[in-house]
Parts: structure tokens; C-alpha cells; sequence
């Protein structure tokens, strides 16, 4: 091999390289999951699941998400306000594709379909909103009924 198809297949392979590396990067998931409690039908988790240090100040998290074995789709909580959430399952009530959330809302990847923050469908196709959870609260826990 020549010094000149060394040095092109060399520059190919660092490009290469370089460009898989930020695909790898692009598809890291930036949704984040709680440490969530099951007993007695009830889901638990501490009301600081929404708070994260940033550049060491403190930010809120619109929304954490929740996976637990006994159901197919993730929960969704949103904090509505300080004392107010409201826990939404992460499945399209038109053709039950996951769904993802986008800021204060929740969009079906499959077909478009948007609900809010309280499962309202706000664009079709779907038409039924969202199962949402019962929730209640003290000083420092949140607990969704089942």
C-alpha cells in the first residue's frame, strides 16, 4: 500500500469514527426515570425526583417518568404546581404506539396525536384522552393509586 491510499483510508476511517460517535450520542434517551416504591397497588416517589442541579443551580423537571412491571407503558407525572401532579400512562389511545413527551405535552410518535399534561387530546387522530392515575401527596412524597 502507498503512502497517499494509506492517508485517505485513514482520514475515511477517522471521519467514520467520528460520525458514529455523535449518532451513538444523538440517540441517548434525555427523558429521566424516578427511583419509584410499589406496595399495596401504589406507587411512591420522593417530590425531589423533580429537582435537578444544573451549572450548581437548582432547576425543576417538568415531568419524570416511571416504568414498573405491572404495566405495558411507562407513568408519566407531571408537576402541575407546587402541590399539584398529575400521573398520565404513556399509551396512544388511538393505535397504543408509546408516547413521548415534548415539553408540557405528550405526542404519539406513530401517527401525531397530542395530549396535555392532564391527557386532553389536543390534536387527532386520537379522540379518547389519556388513562390517567389518581394521585395524593404529603411533605415529601408522591403516591399514584393503581
Amino acid at each position: 500500500m502507498n503512502r497517499k491510499a494509506f492517508i485517505r483510508i485513514c482520514s475515511v476511517a477517522c471521519v467514520g469514527v467520528s460520525t458514529f460517535s455523535v449518532l451513538l450520542q444523538s440517540c441517548a434517551t434525555t427523558n429521566y426515570f424516578a427511583v419509584a416504591a410499589i406496595a399495596d397497588n401504589k406507587i411512591s416517589i420522593k417530590k425531589t425526583e423533580f429537582i435537578r442541579i444544573e451549572n450548581n443551580k437548582q432547576v425543576t423537571r417538568k415531568y419524570v417518568l416511571i416504568k414498573t412491571e405491572k404495566l405495558s407503558f411507562p407513568i408519566c407525572v407531571f408537576k402541575l404546581s407546587n402541590e399539584n401532579y398529575s400521573a398520565l400512562l404513556m399509551e396512544c389511545t388511538h393505535k397504543s404506539c408509546e408516547l413521548q413527551p415534548a415539553g408540557d405535552f405528550l405526542i404519539c410518535p406513530c401517527h401525531g396525536s397530542e395530549f396535555t399534561n392532564q391527557g386532553i387530546v389536543q390534536n387527532p387522530p386520537a379522540e379518547q384522552n389519556l388513562k390517567s392515575f389518581k394521585i395524593s401527596t404529603d411533605n415529601e412524597n408522591i403516591y399514584i393509586q393503581l
